[in-house]
């Protein structure tokens, strides 16, 4: 690639005035557009893809396509032309900083501002896919952020006509090193290539590395919460039907960890006013009120359940999965245990031991599961996983994920493993994702299994990620 400005006005209009940086297919320069009086950037693209009638041909389908989309967050592309063999495109000029500067001056970006950042970017490449757009060369430079927040995604176009001229290994090698998908090098491409690329930013951004070839951040900044690992290490996946299917999931995954705001409530429709109402309607009208209230209030006292014949019957134990462990003036603070131990008193102590450390590794794909229980019963109070948190802690409560809801626990927590049996609470029936008040303090946390469901592969309790929750004061 040159190194030197070639040419000092484009087109008979546009003047390049400051290089403002480079990259494996062009360099980047500001400029004024003489004749609308305006600022732009304009990219110079290397002269060997503008003499590449292939390129030149796939770029021109791309451009029309960019050129259409919305913005923000997307760069507008106002102009592309040729001048002694270099192709140019014209964008507006967005006064920012790219994100790869400012991971070079600053570091790592706080865990809210980083999947903010990723959150956006999906945004628009949202709405490039559903154009029929694809990135393929998104890296932290393509990445702007302005001074009043916004977040800015440029150089789209490029990438796939590369992509749409050349072999996918000679398009991946004119992208140059970087961490690239492996369907990227040997095709074909398709939006979760961007899915990764996105995966890959937000792995840099919470930890100032590339991932190269790893997919857990956690292991170089341990407060990262485990779901936010678990959403990066999705998106990381080698295998595409293993990620996020688009970039509208991925962003959806990313919302519980980002500074978006919640879209504004519509205005409340105006009261809807009847000019009459037959008086012999009233009295049944009042009866079904008053049913409906009852009904209402013994669902909500936990003295009626969902279910039976007519739809509504009494509350039977176990109860269902409790009250969220989430209150207004308490922090939650996930503990890691720093081992995990089968209680078995009432059995033969052993429980798939092998295999405990899975129900706590924070990957909700790998799983523990509990001995086969034949005849779907079984047939002892119960058994248990004790999780040991190295100290005596303040814990708020627990959550549980399962791909086999439906078999009961009840959980305790405190300094005797073995005393904690007697003092564990009602048994709760499982969802996919259990969360449940446990309020105390203690170096143990014991969640007694006291009944299984089939699973397919036998009666069994099955737990794909436990975590526990200390409490603090917000």
């Amino acid at each position: 690639m040159q190194t030197r400005r070639p040419i000092s006005l484009l087109a008979d209009r546009y003047a390049l005035e400051e290089e403002l940086g480079r990259s494996p297919t062009g360099m980047v320069w500001r400029g004024t557009d003489r004749v609308l009086r305006r600022p732009v950037s304009v990219k110079l693209l290397r002269p060997e893809l503008g003499s590449d009638p292939a390129f030149t041909r796939s770029l021109r389908e791309q451009v029309r396509r960019v050129a259409s989309l919305p913005e923000p967050p997307l760069v507008r592309l106002l102009d592309t032309g040729e001048q002694d063999g270099v192709v140019f495109l014209v964008r507006e000029h967005v006064e920012g900083v790219s994100a790869r500067a400012i991971l070079d001056r600053d570091g790592p970006r706080p865990i809210p501002e980083a999947a903010s950042i990723a959150h956006r970017v999906l945004e628009g490449l949202a709405a490039a896919h559903a154009a029929g757009v694809l990135h393929l060369d998104l890296e932290p430079g393509d990445v702007l952020l302005t001074a009043d927040g916004e977040v800015r995604l440029t150089d789209l176009g490029i990438g796939a006509a590369l992509h749409g001229s050349r072999t996918p290994a000679e398009a991946a090698g004119l992208l140059g090193a970087r961490d690239l998908p492996p369907e990227q090098r040997r095709g074909p491409v398709d939006r979760r290539t961007d899915v990764f690329a996105v995966g890959a930013l937000l792995f840099e951004l919470l930890t100032v590395e590339p991932p190269r070839g790893r997919s857990s951040p956690r292991t170089l900044r341990p407060e990262i919460p485990r779901a936010l690992d678990r959403v990066v290490a999705r998106a990381l996946a080698p295998a595409p039907s293993e990620r996020f299917p688009d970039a509208t999931s991925f962003a959806a995954a990313l919302e519980p960890f980002s500074r978006v705001p919640s879209a504004p409530r519509p205005p409340a429709a105006p009261p809807h006013r009847e000019r009459w109402v037959r008086t012999w309607l009233v009295a049944p009208a009042l009866v079904l009120v008053l049913a409906a209230a009852a009904i209402a209030v013994g669902l909500w006292l936990g003295r009626l359940e969902v279910g039976g014949p007519l739809g509504i019957r009494p509350a039977n134990d176990p109860t269902p999965a409790g009250p969220s462990v989430r209150s207004p003036d308490t922090t939650l603070v996930e503990v890691e245990p720093v081992r995990v131990s089968v209680l078995d008193p009432f059995g033969d102590g052993r429980e798939h031991d092998a295999n405990l450390g899975l129900a706590v590794d924070g990957d909700e794909v790998t799983v523990w599961r509990s001995e086969n229980y034949f005849d779907g019963r079984l047939n002892k109070p119960g058994v248990g996983l004790v999780l040991d948190l190295g100290r005596t802690v303040e814990v708020a409560g627990v959550r549980l994920s399962t791909p086999h809801p439906g078999f009961a626990v009840a959980l305790a927590v405190g300094d005797d493993p073995r005393a904690l049996v007697d003092g564990a609470g009602e048994p709760i029936v499982t969802t996919a994702r259990t969360e449940r008040v446990l309020a105390g303090s203690g170096r143990y946390v014991l969640v007694w299994i006291t009944s299984v469901v089939p699973t397919g592969s036998g009666n069994r309790a099955v737990i794909a990620e436990l975590e526990v929750l200390g409490a603090g004061r917000a």
